[in-house]
């Protein structure tokens, strides 16, 4: 961050055009965030942690105590050298006197190697894209494969199996059982329009039936008596 201020506000010109400072639209919103963000890191400090105590719905005070928790000093200090730390080498690096635009970084003239980790942020993202991503896109390809040759060709065949017992059904249902029916209820509808016309209640038609029964019926016992 100090380098990141020092070519903001100490180093040269890298523009086209003339700075000028942002609408309030901008400025306002940020000098918010500003605040809060410090009071905030004050007001959760161990001497007055209320902030903490209102997420726990508790009420609570001033109180110095805090700071007596064991290892919390240490902690603190250590935390403040370190940023002090980092801030006094930043600015003994960069300070007011940033390269100018066509000039290599401190760091890159210094220490190349570590400026060409630092500047391919330690190729992570390569790493990244070898790995992850290479094993991502080979296992959106196999998936790919997978749903158009196996599960799409499963379904298909399913399909098509069903299809086909669709038609056999169809072919069982009009050639056979329909047809059967069909024929069953003509021989019905045949025999009972002959019933129908023998049964119609006219004494001569059955004195006639009965003569030609008779008649069979004694040509059966002469054909049976016969040597």
């Amino acid at each position: 961050m100090t380098r990141q201020v020092s070519y903001v506000f100490f180093g040269h010109w890298r523009g086209h055009k003339h700075a000028h400072e942002s609408p309030r639209v901008m400025t306002v919103p940020l000098a918010i965030l500003a605040f809060f963000a410090i009071a905030l890191g004050f007001i959760g400090t161990p001497a007055w942690p209320w902030f903490h105590a209102f997420l726990e719905s508790r009420s609570t005070a001033f109180d110095m105590g805090g700071f007596s928790e064991p290892g919390l000093m240490m902690l603190m200090g250590i935390s403040t050298v370190v940023v002090l730390l980092g801030l006094g080498f930043g600015w003994l690096l960069y300070g007011n006197k940033s390269p100018a635009p066509e000039e290599p970084d401190v760091l890159e003239k210094a220490v190349p190697l570590v400026w060409g980790w630092l500047r391919g942020k330690f190729f992570i993202d390569e790493l990244y894209g070898a790995t992850v991503i290479a094993f991502y896109y080979w296992w959106a390809r196999a998936a790919d494969w997978l749903d158009r040759r196996v599960w799409g060709g499963v379904v298909a065949g399913v399909a098509w199996a069903f299809a086909g017992w669709a038609r056999f059904n169809r072919f069982l249902d009009t050639q056979w059982v329909d047809g059967s029916f069909d024929k069953g209820c003509e021989e019905l509808a045949s025999g009972g329009g002959l019933l129908a016309r023998v049964q119609n209640g006219r004494v001569q038609t059955y004195l006639r039936l009965l003569a030609a029964a008779v008649v069979v019926l004694a040509a059966i016992l002469i054909w049976s008596s016969r040597p």
